[in-house]
């Protein structure tokens, strides 16, 4: 991957966000694991012209592909909560919005009345987080008072049909927010979202078995090989159809 030759691609674009975006692809390219090996090796089949293609997709929404809020995995392009919240204020800069979740033992109360959302949360322990419970999302501006709220297992079923599982072990609070905040403008805010929806759910697979252990779809998402994940289902087959359909389904995404 040629930094320059990306920077080229996106000559026409302002040169401090092309300048972040060029170096946040070019450290995917470089950075290792503890073993040496390469942490992204997907991306060495990627071409610059394909990075900038990506690049473009983003800023047609508005956003800047910073690699921090939006970021890239082998799967495609991935937004966070925060950027979510940031294309909700490019069209509604008025918007108060707030995305929380809610652990056992918070004291929390909904209200709403005539349009109107109203609601206390107080937070057990702010610094000792207990079991979740769900999460919820509140989003006010001039198109209305909006409240959308899911639970541990909803949050839970999202985690299930992402085609990896890596950033869910490495940010679970911030995917849990994620998946509270994209349920609520999916419902609420359709029309504005259609396209992040859309690069956004290439990351997810709804066919992946829901029932299957979260145990086994984090070994199986860190296989990186066909012939690793051969083994290590000789070692462990016989777990039953919900294990052999996710084999089956990483098998087709190592290939």
């Amino acid at each position: 991957m040629n930094k320059d030759a990306i920077v080229s691609e996106l000559q026409d674009f302002p040169n401090e966000e092309v300048e972040k975006f060029s170096s946040y692809i070019i450290r995917l390219t470089l950075d290792k694991k503890r073993d040496g090996s390469l942490k992204n090796p997907w991306i060495q089949k990627r071409t610059e012209k394909q990075m900038s293609e990506l690049y473009k997709r983003v800023k047609a929404e508005g956003l800047v592909f910073d690699g921090e809020h939006i970021t890239l995995q082998s799967t495609g392009i991935s937004y966070d909560y925060v950027a979510y919240k940031n294309k909700m204020y490019l069209v509604y800069p008025e918007s108060i919005i707030d995305v929380q979740l809610v652990h056992e033992g918070d004291e929390i109360n909904f209200e709403k009345e005539n349009g109107k959302v109203s609601y206390s949360h107080k937070i057990k322990d702010p610094f000792k987080k207990e079991a979740l419970l769900g999460g919820y999302c509140v989003i006010k501006n001039k198109r209305g008072e909006f409240l959308t709220t899911l639970n541990s297992d909803d949050i839970d079923k999202h985690r299930k049909v992402a085609k990896t599982d890596y950033i869910w072990k490495q940010w679970f609070n911030e995917m849990a927010l994620k998946t509270v905040i994209k349920k609520a403008v999916k419902q609420h805010f359709a029309d504005i979202y259609t396209s992040i929806d859309e690069m956004d759910n290439e990351n997810y697979n709804l066919d992946n078995p829901l029932e299957i252990d979260l145990k086994f779809k984090q070994e199986i998402d860190e296989i990186t090989t066909v012939e690793g994940l051969k083994e290590y289902y000789q070692k462990n087959k016989g777990k039953g159809k919900e294990f052999d359909k996710y084999v089956s389904i990483r098998k087709s995404q190592l290939q």
